[in-house]
C-alpha cells in the first residue's frame, strides 16, 4: 500500500495538485493504528478533474456507489496496484438534518516524506470531529482523542470546529476534550 501511495504522491505533486492524507492511513502513519485497508485522499475542490485524470492514468476508476450518509461534492474510487483507494473534495457528512462540509486548509497539513516523496497529511483534529460526525466511527474517535491526551492537540481547531454549527452532542464531545486538555497543560 505505501508504494502505491508514494507513486500516486508522486504524480499529484507533479501536477501541483492539492491533496492530502486522511482517514485510517492517516492513523497508521500517526502511530494509532497496526494497518490500513485502503488510502483515502482528500483532493482540493479546484484540482478534482486533474487529479481523476491522474489517478484514472494509474489504475481503474470503479463505478459509483452513493452512500445516504454522505453528501460529498466528488467521490471517486479507484483500484490502483490493487489498493483501494479513496478520493473526496467536498467531503460533506449528512448527520440529521445537517450537512458538515470539511474544508481542508493546507496550511494546517503536516508533511512526510516517504523515498523522496511528500505526502501531505490531514490534521488528526480534523479527523477527530469527522469520526464524531460519522456513524459506526466512535473507536476511532476515542483513539483520536486518547492519542490528544498523550501528546496535545491543536486546540484552536476544535474550537473552530465547535462553532460551526455541528450537532450539540458533537459540541459537546469536542468542548469536553478542549477542556480536559487545557487542565493538561
Amino acid at each position: 500500500m505505501e508504494n502505491c501511495l508514494i507513486k500516486i504522491a508522486k504524480e499529484l505533486n507533479a501536477q501541483n495538485i492539492g491533496w492530502a492524507l486522511g482517514a485510517s492511513m492517516l492513523l497508521y502513519y500517526k502511530g494509532l493504528i497496526p494497518k490500513a485497508n485502503d488510502l483515502d485522499l482528500v483532493i482540493a475542490l479546484d484540482d478534482v478533474e486533474r487529479a481523476e485524470h491522474v489517478l484514472t492514468s494509474l489504475g481503474k476508476k470503479q463505478p459509483e456507489n452513493p452512500h445516504s450518509d454522505y453528501a460529498t461534492r466528488y467521490f471517486g474510487e479507484f483500484i490502483i496496484e490493487g489498493v483501494d483507494v479513496d478520493v473526496m473534495a467536498g467531503f460533506r457528512i449528512v448527520t440529521g438534518d445537517t450537512t458538515i462540509e470539511h474544508i481542508p486548509d493546507p496550511k494546517t497539513f503536516e508533511t512526510l516524506v516517504l523515498q523522496g516523496e511528500t505526502i501531505h497529511l490531514c490534521p488528526l483534529e480534523d479527523w477527530y470531529v469527522l469520526y464524531l460526525l460519522m456513524s459506526n466511527r466512535e473507536e476511532r474517535a476515542a483513539t483520536i482523542k486518547e492519542h490528544f491526551f498523550r501528546t496535545g492537540a491543536n486546540t484552536t481547531c476544535l474550537k473552530t470546529w465547535a462553532e460551526r454549527g455541528l450537532p450539540q452532542a458533537v459540541v459537546r464531545q469536542i468542548n469536553a476534550l478542549v477542556s480536559e486538555l487545557d487542565t493538561r497543560a
